[in-house]
Parts: structure tokens; C-alpha cells; sequence
């Protein structure tokens, strides 16, 4: 009886030291996952605080990046798919398309217009100077988009009331828009540049008018009616340096550009 009572206490004792075992290895690897699961932690919200405060790249391609003509950067703000103008932004619930060659465009960049009467943008396709989080979840989990965009700061603000769209001068300029063209008329940028501004009213709409300007040779006339991404209105002028330095730090060239924007008279 006592050998048996012997072997039933070492038995006992045996069992209590597995369990004890058991439990310290299942302690452990609780601490274990707490620490990589911390640390984890610790990095995504370090990278957040670092992306969060970080702004958003300013160049649209590296300095021997091809611009238009030639094999096509992938950093272009239009990819070549076909669509000589694709829709880049939208209007209401009307599509914009992009006033020159895919294959011409430098850059597409919107900025805010201190004009009570302009009409906000929407763009298509992706910011190309968001933030880093943006950018990083983004090239994750999207493909290439077919439009890349950029959002300028200016003394009103971030905004989409305005777009410019670089391309070499000298580019044709075709209507963003169908509708029937209600201006052509040379004005005096700021005073001193000689330009030519081009009204077109959308059709089907009243109130509503798309602008043009840098544009040079117009060949558009008052009551013409055109069509969007099929009419040539012009070309795109030759910029002056001052007032191409905001987009020349991005495309690496001159600057040259169409500006666009859209505004809505009052009611009365």
C-alpha cells in the first residue's frame, strides 16, 4: 500500500509540473506577441506622424524624364491609352476633357481662384503630390491611374476653382467641352502680357462659362459651335517666365501652360 501510495504521489507531482511548464510556455508566448504586436504598433504610428506631417513631392518627373514626344515618362500626368483626350476632371455632372494630347500634357494642376463666381472642379484620377500615407496605401493596393494631378497652394488657399494644364507651346488647344463659343477677345494679362481669352457656354446650360486662357492664333470665332475634344480653338502660347515658375519646378521645362476655369453668374 505504501509503494502504491508513493507512486500516486509522484504521479500527482508530475502532472502539477507539466501544468506549470504549460502555463509559463503559454505566459511566454502571450508576452511575445504583446511585444511584436507593440512594437508594430509603435512603427505604424511613427510612420503616420512622419507621412502626416511630410508634404507631398514637388517634382512631376526626374530631370531627364521625357515630357511629351518620344517614349512617355511613367510619371506623366496622363497615360497614353488611346483616348487622345480623356476626361480629367468633371463639371456638375459633366465630364471636362483635357484640352490638349494625351501625349502633349506636362502637367495637370489645380489651385484656388479668388473669384466669387467660380464654379469648384472635380478632378479624376489621383493626386500625385498627397501625402506619403496616401501615396504608400495607394501604390499598395491600386494600380497606375490614368490621370495623375496636382493640388497647388496659393495665397487663397488649396482649391480646384482653376486648372492649368502644361504642354509645349505651340500645342494645339482643342474645346474641353461641347457648347458654342460666346467670346474671343484679346486682353492685357495683368497689364503687360499680350493674350487671348476664349468663352465657350456649355451647351444645354445657361449661366455657366468655361474659360480659356493662354491661348495664342486663336481660330475660333463668336456663334461657332464646338465640339469637346474634336474642335481646335488654338495653341498654347509661350508663357512668360514669371508666370510659369509655379509649374516649371514640377515639369522641368518652360512652363507653358492652358489655364481653365469655370464660373456662374449670379442670380438675380
Amino acid at each position: 500500500m505504501q509503494n502504491g501510495g508513493h507512486a500516486a504521489d509522484m504521479r500527482s507531482q508530475d502532472e502539477l509540473l507539466r501544468r506549470k511548464r504549460r502555463l509559463a510556455t503559454v505566459h511566454r508566448r502571450r508576452r511575445l506577441r504583446f511585444a511584436l504586436g507593440f512594437g508594430a504598433f509603435c512603427v505604424i504610428v511613427a510612420g503616420i506622424v512622419i507621412a502626416a506631417t511630410a508634404r507631398g513631392s514637388t517634382e512631376q518627373v526626374g530631370s531627364r524624364g521625357l515630357l511629351a514626344g518620344g517614349e512617355q515618362s511613367p510619371s506623366a500626368p496622363v497615360a497614353v491609352l488611346g483616348e487622345e483626350h480623356p476626361a480629367f476632371a468633371r463639371l456638375g455632372d459633366r465630364n471636362l476633357l483635357l484640352p490638349v494630347d494625351a501625349s502633349d500634357a506636362t502637367i495637370i494642376a489645380y489651385q484656388s481662384l479668388s473669384d466669387e463666381r467660380a464654379v469648384a472642379l472635380t478632378p479624376i484620377g489621383d493626386q500625385a503630390n498627397a501625402n506619403s500615407v496616401i501615396r504608400f496605401f495607394r501604390g499598395i493596393f491600386s494600380s497606375d491611374p490614368p490621370i495623375r494631378y496636382y493640388l497647388l497652394k496659393s495665397s487663397e488657399g488649396e482649391g480646384t476653382t482653376s486648372v492649368l494644364v502644361g504642354a509645349p507651346a505651340g500645342s494645339p488647344v482643342f474645346a474641353p467641352i461641347s457648347g458654342v463659343v460666346i467670346a474671343v477677345k484679346e486682353y492685357m494679362l495683368y497689364g503687360k502680357h499680350t493674350d487671348v481669352q476664349i468663352d465657350i457656354r456649355p451647351e444645354k446650360t445657361s449661366g455657366i462659362t468655361v474659360t480659356l486662357l493662354f491661348v495664342s492664333d486663336p481660330v475660333v470665332s463668336i456663334g461657332d459651335i464646338v465640339t469637346a475634344g474634336k474642335t481646335q480653338l488654338g495653341n498654347v502660347r509661350e508663357c512668360p517666365q514669371e508666370l510659369a515658375e509655379n509649374l516649371a519646378v514640377y515639369t522641368h521645362d518652360s512652363g507653358s501652360h492652358v489655364y481653365l476655369q469655370a464660373t456662374e453668374e449670379p442670380v438675380n
